[in-house]
Formats: C-alpha cells, structure tokens, sequence
C-alpha cells in the first residue's frame, strides 16, 4: 500500500506541475500546487481508507447528484446571461446545491439510506459468485456442508480458519471412539471441500491474530471484520454470533427446509447404528442426519429395520424422530 501511495502521489505532483506550467504559470508558482494537491489528495485517500465502505458510498452519491443537479440549474440559467458570466454560474451554482444537499443529508442522515445502493451491487455480485463463508468445527464434523457444496446449494467462497482445521485434528486424536470418529469424518469432509475447490465452490484457508483463545469467539472476531456470516450447526454459537450482530448459517435450518416432511403414522426403512440412552433403545439416522429414537431396537444394532413414526419433535437444534419397530405395531 505504501508503494501506491508514493506512486500516485508523484504522479498527480508531476501532472499538477506541468498543467500550471501550461497555464502560462512559472515554473516557482507552479511547485505550489504540485505539492499541496498530492498532500490533499494523500489526505482524502487517507482519510476515506478508514471509513465505512457505505459511508463513502453514501458521500460519493451525495456529491455526484448535487453535482448533476448543479450543472443543470447552471445550463438553464447560462441562456439567459452573457458568456462572461458562464464560469462563475457553474462554479457558483454547484457550490450552492452541494451545500443544500449536503446540509438536507445530514439533517435526515437516519432516513437517508445512500448505503443501500452499495446493498445492490453487492446483491448481484453475489448472486454470480456467492458471498465468502466462514466455516466453523461443528459444520465440518457434521458432514452436511460437503454435499450442500456438491449440489450448488452452498456457493462462493469457503473460508476455514488453522485453529478450527487444528480443532478438528485434535477431536480426530481423541481416545474416545465416538469423537476420534467425528473428528476423523470431519477431515474427509475437509478433504472433500477441497476437491471441490474451483469448480462449485472456492476453499481458501485462512490465519488469524488471536486475541482471544476460545474458537467461538476468534470466529466472530473474524466474521465482523470480515462482515461475512458462519456456517455452524452449533446452536450456542449462533446465539453468541447474533448477539454480537454476525450473520449465521444454520445448516439445520437448511436441511429442514429441503428434507421431506415425516408425519406420525408414517412408516420408513432406518439402520440402527448404536443403542439409546434409555434402555433397550437403538439410534439411527436420516439421511438428512435426523436422529431416530426406536424403542426396543438395541438387539437390532447393525441392521435395517422397518419402523412407524410415533412423534417428531422439533427445536431450534434439529428434529428428533421417535418411532416403534413395525413387528410390535402388528402384534
């Protein structure tokens, strides 16, 4: 940035020099001006480098429709006075309706809203490329994202932090079987996410300056900088996220809103992969990764059976299916 800075500063001086010269100014009065307008403009562009992209916008907007309006009022008016007096109407004209809308603005600055033709761009940018996504631990452990990925669902850029891949790895060296199997299906989903890097989607990994060592907040110290949201399934984080003003995509809400409805009554085909905490039950899961509760199924761990939903219940973490194997709805 230094370099650009220093590159075009010397070349407005350069230029401001010789225009004056070619005003028929010496060469002594024309350094004036080529110093002072490179150090105004190092100003602006200092000054403008630290506001708000919508702030700067919104100025931008403002001026040019001042600027247009002005140069109008000066057209009509300039048919009716003579040449001599063409230059300072413009000059005049627009200082006067700059001044008027500058001063309208900022009395109704809360209901002016200049930012949401940024809002517009920005909308169709992304509906080409999609907006950069940050992905936390539980998205990748859970699995989903790849095949949202896969099917265009989930476009743009993937953005994942070391610490969370870190995270990951350290769940897929646990001693526990069940968490070394989560952390483990979360480096192949990772692993997946690369594949498909340039083609549906883009994977970038990212590094922070932590200020804080706990991965929940380093998250959302990462989004508001960035002001993008994160992809989670962690329902604490997403609260924590939205408090602080940080967009959350909740992968359970997206999955809930493309997985089939299931009504009591209805009756599947599950697998039952482990036993319940209550006794005597079995666990199993939707495609979707609906947990299903069967009772009486832990003697029919590793096999696929037929159930009837009895239940679904449904909160801001998932849906939990409740059914009966069908034997004992016969019987």
């Amino acid at each position: 940035m230094r370099l650009i800075n220093i590159t075009f500063t010397l070349l407005i001086g350069i230029s401001s020099f010789f225009a004056f010269l070619s005003f028929g100014y010496g060469w002594i009065v024309s350094l004036i001006p080529a110093i002072a307008i490179p150090f105004l403009s190092y100003l602006l562009a200092n000054y403008l480098a630290h506001r708000k992209l919508k702030a700067v916008i919104s100025f931008g907007v403002a001026l040019s429709i001042s600027l247009i309006i002005g140069n109008m009022l000066a057209f009509i008016i300039t048919k009716f006075v003579s040449s001599v007096f063409h230059s300072y109407i413009y000059l005049l004209m627009n200082l006067i309706i700059t001044y008027i809308f500058f001063a309208f603005s900022y009395q109704n600055r809360k209901d002016l809203k200049f930012g949401e033709i940024l809002n517009f761009f920005q909308r169709d940018f992304n509906d080409v490329l999609g907006r950069p996504k940050l992905v936390d631990t539980s998205a990748l452990i859970d699995g989903r994202i790849l095949e949202l990925a896969r099917e265009g669902i989930l476009e743009g850029e993937l953005l994942i932090p070391k610490f969370v891949i870190g995270e990951v790895q350290h769940i897929a060296d646990s001693t526990e079987p069940l968490r070394r199997e989560k952390g483990r299906r979360g480096l192949q989903v990772l692993e997946g996410l690369k594949q498909l890097s340039g083609k549906v989607i883009k994977v970038e990994i990212i590094s922070d300056s932590p200020r804080n060592r706990e991965v929940d907040h380093r998250l959302i110290n990462i989004a508001r900088a960035k002001r993008i949201p994160i992809i989670t399934t962690d329902y604490n984080l997403q609260k924590l996220a939205e408090i602080q003003g940080v967009e959350v995509i909740n992968i359970n809400k997206i999955t809930k809103a493309l997985s089939p409805p299931v009504m009591p009554g209805e009756r599947i085909r599950i697998r039952i992969i482990r036993e319940g905490k209550e006794p005597d039950q079995g666990l199993g899961y939707l495609e979707d990764g609906t947990m299903v509760v069967v009772d009486h199924a832990k003697r029919d761990i590793g096999k696929e059976i037929e159930i009837e939903i009895v239940s679904v219940y449904q909160s801001e973490t998932g849906r939990i299916i409740f059914g009966r194997k069908q034997e004992e709805v016969k019987v």
